[in-house]
């Protein structure tokens, strides 16, 4: 019997950054929760988490996956950055593309970024795009798929890495969100949440990006509202 693949498990590629492994695991544990195999999947994806999540182990683990007799056929994917079956990490919709993931894919059901945030640190454009957004106007905020309405929210300050916002709502750390405005969609995890020096009943967060795409029109961003 062959040793599971953990990241296949967990639906994220074998370079996939710690948030987007965190980010995954919590979105296809409360899927599994309503399943009718819940418990056997559960307990799958605690032990893939278990290891992936704990950056010894899954240093460990990646040495042992590379010596398995099935590495050869494995490498080819992971080389060429082929997806193959994926969920969204907000809806948990499947998708699969197979190729490389390219800075303008969404999730089919929930519009979603499938773009990782951190690629965008190494690309000059993601720069270039991000000097032209204001780091103060409103963005709208879901915590659920699908969500009558977004909660409104004013954007503070804005990086490649994530933003802070203000809100009439108390977001809790951890909290996977898709975020949208003008300029930007996003899936973020929040990070912090404090309560606003400005606004006894308003809280400001801060989030740290796990998806990212700008949203551009003919070489310019888009101008409608959210």
């Amino acid at each position: 019997m062959s040793a599971p693949d953990y990241y296949r498990i967990l639906h994220v590629q074998p370079d996939a950054p710690a948030a987007i492994i965190h980010a995954s695991y919590r979105t296809l544990l409360q899927r599994a929760l309503g399943a009718s195999n819940g418990a056997e999947e559960i307990a799958l994806l605690d032990q893939a988490y278990a290891v992936l999540g704990d950056a010894q182990r899954r240093a460990r683990y990646d040495l042992e996956r590379a010596s398995r007799a099935d590495t050869a056929r494995l490498r080819p994917i992971e080389e060429t950055g082929t997806i193959g079956t994926r969920s969204c990490l907000f809806c948990g919709a499947l998708h699969s593309l197979e190729r490389s993931l390219e800075r303008d894919d969404e999730c089919a059901q929930c519009s979603s970024p499938l773009y990782p945030a951190e690629r965008h640190r190494f690309e000059y454009s993601g720069q270039r795009m991000l000097n032209r957004i204001p780091k103060r106007h409103g963005i709208g905020i879901w915590v659920t798929w699908p969500q009558d309405a977004p909660i409104r929210a004013e954007m503070r300050d804005l990086s490649l890495n994530g933003m802070s916002f203000a809100s009439g709502v108390r977001f809790e750390p951890n909290q996977i969100v898709r975020i949208e405005c003008t300029e930007l969609r996003a899936l973020g995890r929040i990070a912090h949440v404090e309560r606003d020096v400005n606004g006894a009943e308003r809280f400001s967060a801060g989030v740290e990006f796990l998806t990212l795409r700008f949203r551009r029109v003919r070489g310019s961003f888009v101008s409608d509202e959210v």
